[in-house]
């Protein structure tokens, strides 16, 4: 297994692709289907580790949660991995260590260790220009008010956002689903996520104002589905390939990917959300 992959996902978890993968706890620990080391052995108290159980059994009893898998290591070792409540509420069926899970924003993380193995192969640098290789945002103009009949001000940016600003969230993106500026207005009424590839969703970015100077603010922002187009244009593969090549496939990694194949449908969670009464309603399948 390549250990600087290994450490490249702990060092990255900060760095922050709406596009959304899918995994199941055994992706991340081999252990799962090995027996466990014993819990002392490794500085564990079994009573404790007996409160971590009752803890996590009484969240699914007051049906916080419809189910969860938890998974302990240290050392390199698995010393326990457990499934509690359902994979499926309605059939009642049970939550599996090999369940699949919808990771959602974790796949940022992923996009950054992409990032960071195109780095070091020389294949961009922090100071350049995100256009150099992603020439639709060559043309980008930057919100800087609105004048008393209400229509936008724009000015032209500063310098071109770069691939570090990129990365750290602070190039003058936005994500149009949390804010409520003229500028994520935009950001909602342009239907990025609708978009059915990251060529497209980044043409309609392009078509957009900057929220603010790049490098004079932080916002959590579309940076990492921008930075899947830039693994593309910099690997020359798409970028699912990318990351099942150079990532999932070494890693061990078999069962994640964006979309989940039919063989494999019985094991996808179901996902919950909460009605207006704070009760688990099941999300439509996707």
């Amino acid at each position: 297994m390549n250990s600087f992959l290994k450490r490249r996902v702990v060092e990255l978890a900060a760095i922050t692709a709406s596009v959304v993968l899918l995994t199941p706890c055994s992706a991340f620990g081999e252990g799962c289907g090995l027996p466990n080391e014993k819990p002392s052995t490794f500085g564990f108290s079994p009573e404790r580790l007996q409160k971590l159980d009752r803890n996590m059994q009484a969240i699914i009893d007051r049906k916080t949660v419809a189910g969860t898998v938890t998974l302990l290591a240290r050392h390199g070792k698995v010393i326990g991995c457990k499934a509690y409540g359902y994979q499926d509420v309605s059939s009642a069926k049970p939550m599996q260590v090999n369940s699949i899970f919808r990771i959602f924003s974790m796949t940022k993380p992923i996009t950054g260790v992409a990032m960071m193995i195109l780095y070091e192969e020389g294949k961009w640098q922090p100071t350049d220009p995100v256009e150099k290789y992603i020439p639709e945002l060559a043309k980008l103009k930057v919100f800087a008010g609105t004048d008393s009949n209400g229509n936008m001000i724009l000015e032209d940016p500063k310098h071109p956002p770069t691939i570090g600003e990129l990365l750290t969230h602070t190039a003058g993106f936005t994500y149009g689903l949390f804010g409520n500026t003229p500028v994520d207005k935009l950001y909602k009424e342009s239907n990025l996520f609708a978009s059915t590839s990251l060529t497209e969703f980044v043409e309609k970015v392009g078509k957009l104002p900057l929220l603010y100077q790049p490098g004079e603010e932080w916002v959590y922002s579309v940076s990492v589905d921008i930075q899947g187009l830039l693994v593309e244009r910099l690997s020359g593969k798409p970028f699912a390939d990318f990351m099942r090549e150079r990532i999932f496939n070494p890693l061990g990694m078999k069962d994640t990917d964006f979309l989940v194949p039919e063989q494999k449908l019985a094991r996808l969670v179901t996902l919950y959300s909460a009605d207006a009464t704070g009760a688990m309603k099941a999300e439509a399948a996707d």
